[in-house]
């Protein structure tokens, strides 16, 4: 009995607070065919290219939009401006043992109705190393992808309210 009155409170409760998913917000600006260019950074061209990788499955797994390469509703262009890699705590002996990968993308959106948008956005992850130990260029380019994960979220974050404005 309890879990049906539950239920019931739930229903009315989800209905009478107004909810309404993302999706609902983000396609006032994106339409159903994205554009999705990734600026090449010469100085870390491996980290760019998963960058790439990333934003294109976005668009098919966050947005559930189609990407296309011409005649698109929606120009997404993204431009990793800075990236970085700092030491945050050291041990007794001075060594390195947590850092912060940190990632700065510049995005332009071209939305459906022809507006510009222009966005900046900051992602960072946090890891611990073991004392004396050597970053490896994977554990670097690891870091650097869950950073820019954390970015790209705060993007779709950020377009959502943007929808949610209009």
């Amino acid at each position: 009995m309890n879990l049906k009155k539950f239920s019931v409170f739930l229903l009315f409760f989800l209905i009478g607070c107004g909810y309404k998913p993302s999706t609902l917000y983000q396609n006032k600006i994106l339409g159903d065919n994205i554009n999705a260019k990734v600026v090449i950074d010469p100085k870390n061209p491996r980290e760019t290219i998963f960058l790439t990788d990333a934003v294109r499955d976005a668009i098919y797994t966050v947005f559930d939009k189609n990407l296309c390469f011409s005649g698109c509703d929606t120009t997404l262009e993204v431009n990793p401006s800075a990236s970085s890699l700092i030491p945050l705590d050291y041990d007794e002996n001075g060594y390195p043992i947590l850092y912060r990968s940190k990632v700065v993308l510049k995005v332009t959106l071209k939305d459906k109705s022809g507006k510009i948008r222009n966005y900046t956005v900051t992602g960072t992850y946090d890891f611990n190393v073991a004392p004396q130990s050597v970053l490896t260029d994977q554990i670097k380019l690891d870091a650097y992808k869950k950073a820019s994960i954390n970015a790209l979220n705060r993007l779709f974050a950020k377009i959502t309210k943007d929808g949610a404005e209009q």
